[in-house]
């Protein structure tokens, strides 16, 4: 029995809004709660991550992965991240439009990942939506986007279910 084929997929974080909260949800979770969570990776800004891990004087290694296929292998080590480049500098608290398209980028790939078998599931970090509609965005959130890119399937929303969830708003 090949182990590796018979284990869960790990979760595939979105980035959110790069500015807020979201990157710093993924670096809490990843480092108090590594062991008790299920493998994840972040689709974000690798250089972000490990800026503000630094400027918040957390110990978070960031691994960046090529596939993530890696991302097992990685966790243990490192918040394993799948990049998914800004194209402007990141000023905690105050969203910048320019970085609009990668966030929404991060969710489509997210679900791409899911879709082809790549990722066990999407969990989404905090967007600024204003931002966003501003960038071209016309959905009223996560819930109808996600539902949108899986064609038009419901989308299932577990606030406070999910273990990873549940501990990320213990974080």
């Amino acid at each position: 029995c090949n182990v590796a084929a018979a284990a869960p997929r790990p979760l595939v974080l979105t980035m959110g809004e790069p500015a807020g909260i979201g990157p710093e949800l993924a670096l809490k979770a990843w480092q108090t709660h590594r062991q008790e969570l299920p493998p994840f990776f972040l689709l974000a800004d690798p250089a972000h991550l490990a800026a503000l891990a630094r400027r918040l004087g957390w110990p978070v290694p960031i691994l960046t992965l090529s596939h993530p296929d890696e991302a097992r292998a990685a966790f243990g080590r490192g918040l394993p991240v799948l990049p998914e480049t800004l194209p402007a500098e990141v000023r905690p608290g105050t969203v910048n439009p320019r970085n609009a398209a990668a966030v929404i980028a991060a969710i489509r790939r997210a679900v791409e990942l899911v879709r082809a078998g790549q990722a066990g599931a999407v969990v989404t970090n905090p967007i600024s939506k204003a931002v966003l509609y501003d960038a071209g965005f016309n959905h009223p959130g996560h819930t109808e986007y996600l539902a949108e890119l899986a064609g038009g399937n419901p989308t299932r929303s577990e606030e406070h279910t999910s273990e990873l969830q549940s501990r990320l708003h213990l974080v």
